[in-house]
């Protein structure tokens, strides 16, 4: 099995521009194909997965981020905090964003982001199978997937037909926090 390595996905990404100017990055190259179909594969059974949204940015809402820190009703999953209620999705929704994650298309290779405040994401679809959880996160400020499973973590950008399309306009809406 293929592990997914960020250092491939960030020495692949230093020709992508950044989230604030972003006008996309490049194709992923095989190499980087290949772990989105090891992430695939370590879905597993994706039948309970549910979707949280995240707490303001950090950085960018330090004052809005901290007030919803303090009062509580927040998880952690790999890092970052999200509201503990789950967001109510249909199962068709959250079965449309995984599928559109297992396109090749719907990524490019990863690039840095000079001018942003950094990955946070605005949603976070967590799901476990034989006892492992899975985590799909997407940051919608840096245009990126964030995957983490059995094989390791695996970060792409959004391309831009997946980002446009129904994923931040009708299925998990980009909206403030």
């Amino acid at each position: 099995m293929i592990r997914f390595t960020l250092i491939a996905l960030l020495a692949a990404g230093l020709f992508s521009s950044c989230a604030t100017c972003w006008s996309g990055g490049i194709p992923l190259r095989p190499s980087e194909e290949a772990a989105l179909q090891g992430a695939v594969r370590d879905f597993g059974d994706t039948s309970k997965a549910v979707v949280y949204r995240g707490l303001a940015h950090p950085e960018a809402d330090t004052a809005r981020y901290e007030k919803q820190v303090k009062a509580g009703g927040w998880v952690e999953f790999e890092d970052f905090k999200f509201f503990k209620e789950p967001v109510d999705v249909p199962r068709r929704t959250i079965d449309q964003v995984l599928s559109l994650y297992a396109q090749p298309g719907s990524h490019q290779a990863w690039g840095p982001k000079e001018l942003c405040p950094g990955f946070h994401p605005d949603y976070a679809i967590v799901w476990s199978d034989r006892g492992t959880r899975r985590v799909l996160q997407l940051c919608y400020g840096c245009h990126e997937w964030k995957f983490f499973g059995p094989g390791g973590m695996l970060l792409t950008d959004i391309s831009e037909e997946a980002y446009f399309g129904p994923l931040t306009t009708e299925w998990l809406e980009k909206e403030g926090r």
